[in-house]
């Protein structure tokens, strides 16, 4: 084979090899959804009695707010208001209203939640309450996403249109892009809020080879003892069903 041959083969091989590696340039720009109002729904079998569990989940500008209604054939209804919180794995459901339990775990088990408490939580006959979302009472909100990639694969991510900008960097990670952005430690209302990590895994739309598609997002986050020491890290990943697509801006 001459080595004529031998270098347009090679060039063929290097340009062939690099079609799935298209570097990002500029600003590309869309939309992300997320749950601002959850609604969680379950049946419970107590005494002998039909009763129903439902949970709101709600993010609000006030905060992340929360509502257990419980409906029993024999009493009246309870509806109790709190707040809620992510923590390692699962939510965290609480109130300050004086009643007992005080706290509620949701956590997610394959395509349902597993309602708990420390103390446990179960119908007559041992099982676990399991809700369900209600899809058609729940609802999602579309907020502006955009990535900036810069030079010496820098970035910069905008969320909420400009009220959150960061800075990070990206690589390739097979044939995905990977771009990560770091969160420094800061100070809110005299508590310290941990740093974390946000990790955005994006590849390049098939049908439309100039935009990108935001695959999935993982969020690291280090938890903290009383005396302001790590304890250790959670992880929380989100893969999206419907992937946002970010187009060149």
């Amino acid at each position: 084979m001459s080595l004529q041959v031998v270098s347009v083969l090679s060039c063929l091989l290097f340009f062939l090899c690099s079609c799935g590696q298209k570097e990002p340039e500029g600003s590309f720009k869309g939309e992300i959804k997320d749950w601002v109002y959850e609604v969680y729904e379950a049946p419970l079998v107590t005494q002998g009695n039909k009763c129903s569990i439902e949970v709101v989940l709600r993010q609000v500008p006030e905060g992340f707010l929360s509502q257990l209604k419980f409906q029993h054939p024999k009493m009246k209804e309870v509806v109790r208001t709190g707040k809620w919180k992510v923590e390692d794995g699962y939510r965290s459901i609480f109130f300050e209203d004086g009643k007992s339990p005080s706290e509620y775990y949701l956590v997610k088990t394959g395509a349902r939640f597993a309602f708990q408490t420390k103390d446990g939580l179960s119908n007559d006959d041992g099982s676990p309450i399991l809700l369900m979302r209600n899809v058609g009472k729940s609802r999602k909100a579309s907020y502006p996403f955009e990535i900036i990639f810069l030079d010496d694969n820098d970035v910069r991510v905008e969320t909420m249109g400009q009220e959150q900008v960061f800075t990070g960097k990206w690589k390739w990670g097979g044939d995905q892009i990977t771009v990560t952005v770091h969160f420094d430690e800061s100070k809110e209302a005299g508590k310290v809020v941990p740093d974390e990590t946000y990790k955005y895994f994006l590849s390049w739309e098939k049908d439309h080879g100039n935009n990108l598609c935001l695959e999935k997002m993982l969020i690291t986050r280090p938890f903290l003892n009383e005396d302001g020491t790590r304890r250790q890290s959670w992880m929380s990943s989100l893969i999206f069903s419907d992937r946002p697509v970010l187009k060149p801006n």
